[in-house]
């Protein structure tokens, strides 16, 4: 599996969460949730950083294995902290080393399975409060082919 491990600063992102959380295996409404990011509420954000710094978050409660229910984002890095409004909402990553995945975005849900088998038969120590799809700038994600980042902070 293709992965390289990058160091982070603390890093601020703003964008819109999917209304009620996501069950396990039905996402299937998540790229409605893209477009409205994508077509109304990205260039509404102030601070946004230059080029296409977006990313997917999901943050699993401490509930997850019983409700098998997470909350999704689609979200921009900004410049710093920005206020949140009933328009978008704020978010935070932490600073430290994440491991990052190059997964097929047309494969993108058998893709994270097998990162995940990945890292359970490898023993890698992820933090599993959260996860995150990186989109990259110079990839078209309407032509096939295109690849994302899939992220972890490890454990250290």
């Amino acid at each position: 599996m293709k992965y390289e491990v990058k160091d982070f600063e603390e890093r601020y992102f703003a964008g819109i969460e999917f209304d009620g959380g996501v069950k396990l295996g039905k996402t299937d409404k998540i790229p409605k949730l893209w477009d409205k990011f994508l077509n109304d509420v990205l260039e509404t954000i102030p601070s946004r950083k230059s080029g296409f710094p977006v990313i997917g978050l999901e943050c699993y409660p401490p509930n997850f294995m019983e409700t098998k229910e997470f909350d999704y984002y689609t979200l921009v890095e900004t410049d710093g902290l920005i206020e949140s409004t009933e328009a978008y909402v704020t978010k935070k990553l932490p600073k430290g080393k994440y491991i990052s995945f190059e997964i097929g975005f047309d494969t993108l849900h058998e893709d994270i399975k097998k990162v995940y088998r990945y890292i359970k038969e490898h023993n890698v120590k992820v933090h599993r409060g959260f996860d995150f799809e990186e989109y990259l700038e110079e990839q078209k994600y309407y032509e096939s082919g295109a690849i994302l980042n899939f992220s972890f902070l490890l454990d250290e």
